[in-house]
């Protein structure tokens, strides 16, 4: 199989990732959470626009059908996102900055387009070998994405913030990391790149990666005011993003 056809793959894997991770809350019963009924028509309506965006990705222009999905994201991650905690990290235009950060992280990714100039050389010789090394690590990476989203349980948030009766998670991939989710997304983002093998591909990581840490040492000061020596003790046991080889 050809790199091109496993970065085709691919597309279809994070479409899929991203549907599953903007209705993961919808699906959960919570009962700080608007009603049933109501879970059940905002996640209808997400599946019903998903599966239109889906069927019709061959027919609306690339750029208006990435506007419409960062429209869909944005309203799905308004929707599954709690309300706001008693502590927050976050200004009033955080979140949409970040969705236009992943709306560029992946059309780096996916769209011919962006292959413009220096963008479009390649990093890594075009070989299969490499390609199915870049696939299974974001198998991998989504794996651990999923792992550490179903670890946070109802203390997940795309916000930044600290929910009411707030616990520090420290079990599942948070025993050895402090940020696994992101963690698992940049590994999948990497073997992604890995895949195309385009400078580009590295430039959608870059943007991430920093996305990310800005995001994680946010995330960590309000942690950090919360849960005091507790969550000192965690940063002294974790590593920040990779495993921390030897805990204290």
């Amino acid at each position: 199989m050809t790199n091109q056809a496993l970065l085709h793959i691919l597309g279809y894997v994070w479409t899929f990732f991203g549907a599953y991770w903007m209705s993961f809350n919808l699906l959960k019963k919570n009962p700080a959470e608007p009603s049933g009924a109501s879970r059940q028509w905002r996640f209808a309506f997400l599946a019903i626009a998903f599966v239109a965006l889906f069927a019709g990705r061959h027919r609306i222009p690339p750029a208006l059908l990435l506007v419409l999905a960062v429209a869909w994201a944005g309203l799905g991650l308004l929707w599954a996102a709690p309300a706001k905690g008693p502590q927050s990290a976050e200004f009033k235009w955080y979140r949409p900055i970040r969705l236009v950060i992943l709306a560029a992280v992946f059309s780096l990714l996916f769209w011919e387009a962006t292959a413009i100039g220096v963008l479009g050389k390649r990093f890594v010789p075009d070989l299969p070998a490499l390609g199915i090394v870049g696939f299974l690590a974001t198998l991998c990476g989504l794996f651990v994405s999923s792992w550490s989203r179903i670890a946070l349980g109802k203390y997940w948030s795309d916000k930044v913030i600290v929910q009411t009766e707030h616990q520090l998670i420290r079990t599942g991939p948070y025993a050895c990391m402090r940020h696994p989710l992101y963690s698992g997304v940049l590994l999948a983002v990497l073997g992604t790149a890995l895949v195309l093998g385009e400078v580009r591909a590295l430039v959608s990581f870059a943007v991430l990666l920093v996305n990310y840490m800005i995001k994680a040492k946010r995330e960590e000061r309000i942690l950090a005011e919360r849960f005091g020596p507790e969550f000192n003790s965690h940063v002294a046991r974790t590593g920040f993003l990779l495993p921390r080889l030897r805990r204290l």
